[in-house]
């Protein structure tokens, strides 16, 4: 029986979650990433997942990954609240759960937010022999007999039966697949980083419990200096009106704080200590008057970052604010251009496709880029398993895929413009 063999470029949450799903159902896959090793730029910090992402992951990986993320990850009110510069509510409601999950079934999922670097690495574990670091793709080509060559700066060539483009936002696999395919600029522009709550970062292990207690202690008393309401829901967004500028806050507070843990019955996997933190940003429309160009934005350092993010906060914000990004780090900090993808009309399917931000980016207002990605993910791998057990082409596969994907991921595209316009002035 033929090897399906599958070549996926980037590894990022929905490449290694598809990689995963497809090793799991007998695929030969490999993953070609362009940077040099895991840790070579950064990952950024907070990503909430709910029922869509969630689902994804239960369906893809192994079961003691998944319950790895769930206990490695926080469970703050699954409620995102919307305040006005003085810190009047404005809107605050339940997280939502998918109304159709791919199975066609209801799950009892909670909303998670995650440390995305640790979620990359329990990701990353058990693929060791599938990842490729520092494999830039340049171009494909389509053969006579079906197959797909892949061709990568450092010389390298390879071939699969499918090419699965997760290479972000500035996709080289879409560029060639659609090239009138539009990713547009937002209009909006984030400083990111985080609040920690914590003293040093502690690791521990399975055997770490006093470490557990000392490291809850000083994150309880580091919590016990800022607001309550920061940690009432999953994210709060405080609003200086439409067209201001916006900050939002989500706390990550660890059920259990990674280190290297796991279930007993299995082998553990090694996760960096992270201690807790509030994830911040501040965000403002490109032509804000304080708002420099974003190749002049990526040229500040941390203070320079936080000391324009105080500008861009009036002195008309609630006091709670200002203490807030008072307590920001500074080296966590880096700059964001967001980016929306337009809506693409159908196309003939083939040994190529794409997943995530290479098809459809999305402005972060409704956390769902991520979830989206995964679900891709998920997706993918129930059309491409299904194909290969029926001794269909895969092709088919990939054009019952391709149908559903479009059909879900750009309603979310259109809702994340629609409240980024009604929220924080996205254009």
């Amino acid at each position: 029986m033929h090897q399906h063999r599958v070549i996926i470029a980037g590894a990022g949450l929905g490449g290694l979650t598809l990689a995963h799903g497809l090793r799991a159902r007998g695929f030969d896959v490999a993953v070609y990433e362009r940077d040099l090793h895991p840790d070579a730029r950064p990952q950024g910090y907070r990503v909430q997942l709910d029922e869509p992402g969630l689902a994804g992951l239960e369906r893809c990986l192994p079961e003691h990954l998944f319950r790895l993320g769930l206990a490695t990850a926080a469970s703050p009110p699954a409620r995102v609240s919307v305040r006005d510069r003085h810190l009047g509510t404005l809107a605050d409601r339940p997280t939502a759960p998918d109304p159709d999950p791919a199975d066609g079934t209801a799950r009892p999922y909670r909303s998670y937010a995650f440390n995305r670097p640790t979620l990359r690495q329990i990701l990353l574990s058990g693929l060791a022999d599938t990842v490729r670091y520092g494999a830039e793709l340049l171009s494909w080509e389509r053969e006579q007999d079906g197959t797909v060559t892949v061709r990568f700066a450092d010389g390298r060539s390879a071939s699969a039966d499918l090419l699965v483009g997760a290479d972000g936002v500035g996709s080289a696999v879409r560029r060639q697949l659609l090239p009138h395919a539009r990713v547009e600029d937002a209009g909006l522009r984030l400083i990111y980083g985080r609040i920690p709550l914590d003293a040093p970062e502690t690791g521990v292990g399975e055997a770490g419990e006093a470490g557990e207690s000392e490291t809850g202690a000083a994150a309880a008393g580091a919590a016990a200096a800022l607001p309550p309401w920061v940690f009432d829901s999953i994210f709060t967004v405080v609003t200086g009106g439409l067209g201001s500028p916006h900050v939002g806050f989500g706390p990550v507070r660890f059920a259990r704080p990674p280190g290297v843990a796991g279930p007993a019955h299995t082998p553990p996997v090694p996760l960096t200590p992270v201690g807790d933190y509030v994830a911040c940003l501040v965000g403002a429309p490109a032509d804000h008057p304080a708002m420099p160009s974003f190749e002049a934005l990526r040229g500040l350092d941390g203070p320079a970052l936080r000391e324009l993010a105080g500008r861009l906060v009036g002195d008309d914000w609630h006091p709670d604010v200002h203490r807030l990004l008072d307590r920001w780090e500074t080296d966590s900090l880096f700059p964001l251009r967001i980016s929306t993808a337009s809506p693409v009309p159908p196309w003939e399917p083939g040994p190529v496709t794409l997943l995530g931000d290479a098809i459809h980016a999305m402005s972060p207002v409704l956390a769902m880029g991520a979830n989206t990605a995964i679900r891709d993910a998920a997706e993918l791998t129930r059309t491409l398993a299904g194909a290969a057990a029926s001794g269909v082409p895969l092709v088919d596969g990939v054009r019952a895929y391709e149908l559903r994907m479009r059909e879900y991921a750009f309603s979310v595209v259109a809702a994340s413009r629609r409240t980024g316009r009604q929220r924080v002035g996205q254009r």
